[in-house]
């Protein structure tokens, strides 16, 4: 009987232990994978400094990005051109002329001789037809004797074939090799590019365009761009436009607003109506006095034939900051 119930409880603990799920052996646990070592991350560049404003200066090569200190205009480093030759610079200057076959050099100032800019590894141009627009140039400046061959070279590219074959000597000159340039856009005179004066102003024809058929601008209302070449010292109450001779007179209506005396060297778009005037000696005298010529004053012993602008609204750029 025992024996039985033995036999009995056996067969029950086997049957349960038929019906309980054998557990699944538990998996191994993979091991890490071994990883590469890191690749070394590039060194984080310096973001690009920001450059003048596009939407008033053209760009090119590195073009011109703002700093602490802004460009120094040209008649301040030909004061002392020693203090500026042989080092990065920046120099502010009105485009006198501009390679007419590439665009692969420009003339900066009216002076004689102007400053030859050439561009760094021949890596860029500017446009051929920008003579009279500002310029802001980053470089260096060096003194140069030019051989026969090369002024002449200069002068058949700048389309004045008859003056090179006159030349027997070759020009003495400071060179400007850039590396970047800002050029003011042509009509584009917007805050916070420009100041403005008066009724202000937006887009003009280039002084240059106005002075090849002027009786097409005289006597009526018209907007000029042009480089302010002087500006009235005693109260900025007229100012000149232009490195030909003579300039253009431009006075202000109604005597209503006057402009910065240390304007020159800027680019201004003028509002107003252009006539020819014949200036009397006295004119001529006191507008040479109030530019402070004192001595060419007293040397006038006739007037000036000139254009006069009365200008209703002026807009001059502002300086590079």
């Amino acid at each position: 009987m025992r024996a039985f119930r033995l036999t009995s409880l056996l067969s029950l603990a086997a049957a349960l232990a038929a019906q309980t799920p054998t557990p699944a052996p538990a998996a191994a646990t993979p091991a890490a994978p071994t990883q590469a070592p890191a690749a070394q991350a590039p060194a984080a560049q310096a973001p690009a400094a920001p450059k003048l404003d596009p939407a008033a200066w053209d760009h090119f090569g590195e073009g011109i990005g703002y700093a602490n200190t802004g460009a120094t205009k040209l008649a301040d480093v030909l004061a002392n051109p020693t203090a500026f030759t042989g080092k990065t610079v920046r120099i502010e200057a009105p485009v006198t002329a501009v390679c007419q076959t590439k665009g692969c050099w420009m003339h900066l100032g009216s002076q004689q001789p102007p400053v030859m800019v050439k561009f760094k590894d021949y890596a860029f141009f500017v446009p051929k037809d920008a003579s009279g627009r500002t310029t802001i140039v980053e470089g260096v400046m060096t003194l140069k004797q030019e051989t026969v061959e090369q002024t002449r070279h200069y002068l058949e590219d700048a389309g004045k074939h008859d003056e090179a074959q006159k030349v027997t000597e070759g020009r003495k000159l400071y060179h400007f090799l850039a590396s970047g340039v800002a050029m003011a856009k042509a009509g584009a005179a917007k805050e916070p590019s420009f100041d403005v004066f008066g009724t202000g102003i937006t887009g003009a024809v280039p002084l240059a365009e106005v002075l090849k058929n002027p009786e097409q601008f005289t006597g009526k209302t018209v907007r000029v761009e042009a480089p302010i070449t002087a500006v009235c010292q005693t109260k900025g109450c007229w100012m000149h436009l232009g490195s030909q001779q003579p300039p253009v007179m431009v006075k202000f209506k109604d005597y209503a607003f006057f402009v910065p005396k240390d304007a020159s060297g800027r680019t201004t778009i003028v509002e107003g109506v252009m006539t020819l005037k014949q200036e009397t000696v006295e004119q001529t005298r006191h507008y040479l006095e109030d530019a402070g010529k004192h001595d060419e004053a007293q040397k006038v012993t006739e007037g000036r034939k000139l254009y006069h602008f009365l200008a209703s609204g002026v807009a001059i750029q502002k300086p590079a900051k």
